[in-house]
């Protein structure tokens, strides 16, 4: 009888035992998931006089706090609760906050309005584009028409590869330029990636302006990139811009040591 009490008894308690355990695991999970970050949907990167930019996430319980100052986004940041208006040139983070969950990382998305139309400039774009990807041809570069992150769709993207991009703008008339906005795509899980550095000359050779952008060391998520080249204030009839590409892919990825694409679908002066 007492063996039996003894058996039932320690069955019991490895029951108990199984059970907390259980119930521990469930909780701490809880505490250690990450929020995906929100949804930003944007009518028009690139404006002439508004644009509404929407952030969504569908899951009850879950805030979407936002800056448009460039600092970080805390629990206590401006609380998100409807579109906003954008008549300004803007950069916006959001990130999803839960009280059962780890905050998400955040995502910014910035807004340029055009300040200048060099619409009619030739462009002479060396080398070509890839046959797959060639767009419109050198002059969707100055259409002031942007694509998206889906690049396939439009003819807005152009997708190069090589070590080298050459750019030279020639503008219907002398135009007052201090920088460069170079708008190109980065997406890691289709081998696109962004180049290493942009340089800007004036027809002659004489170096205006440049730009270095860091080697990515990990996967990064899929955005357009707005990539800025200040250039010495001037007037100028003619310029050139070298993009100096990646010419493999980093080690990290599983594309590693494969060309890289480089995507550009506009260049806006300022």
């Amino acid at each position: 009888m007492s063996s039996k009490f003894y058996f039932i008894t320690c069955v019991l308690l490895i029951l108990s035992a199984c059970k907390e355990q259980k119930e521990a695991v469930v909780y701490s999970s809880a505490e250690i998931l990450q929020l995906a970050a929100p949804q930003v949907q944007v009518d028009s990167l690139l404006f002439n006089h508004k644009a509404e930019v929407v952030a969504v996430f569908d899951m009850d319980g879950v805030e979407i706090r936002y800056t448009s100052d460039g600092a970080e986004v805390t629990d206590t940041s401006m609380l998100y609760d409807k579109k906003l208006a954008v008549t300004e040139p803007s950069e916006f983070t959001f990130r999803a906050f839960h009280t059962d969950y780890l905050p998400s990382k955040p995502i910014s998305t910035r807004l340029l309005k055009v300040k200048k139309d060099v619409s009619t400039a030739s462009v002479t774009l060396t080398p070509q584009p890839d046959k797959k990807y060639s767009g419109g041809g050198a002059k969707v570069l100055v259409d002031l028409q942007k694509g998206t992150t889906q690049f396939r769709a439009g003819d807005h993207w152009l997708g190069l590869q090589g070590k080298q991009i050459k750019i030279a703008l020639e503008f219907e008339q002398e135009t007052t330029i201090s920088k460069l906005i170079i708008s190109s795509l980065n997406d890691h899980g289709s081998w696109i990636f962004l180049p290493k550095g942009i340089r800007v000359f004036t027809n002659d050779k004489q170096e205006l302006g440049m730009a270095a952008i860091p080697i990515p060391t990990e996967m990064e998520p899929k955005t357009i990139a707005l990539l800025d080249v200040p250039i010495v204030p001037g007037t100028y009839k003619n310029i050139e811009i070298h993009i100096d590409l990646l010419e493999t892919i980093p080690q990290w990825h599983q594309g590693s040591g494969t060309s890289p694409f480089f995507f550009i679908d506009e260049i806006l002066v300022e």
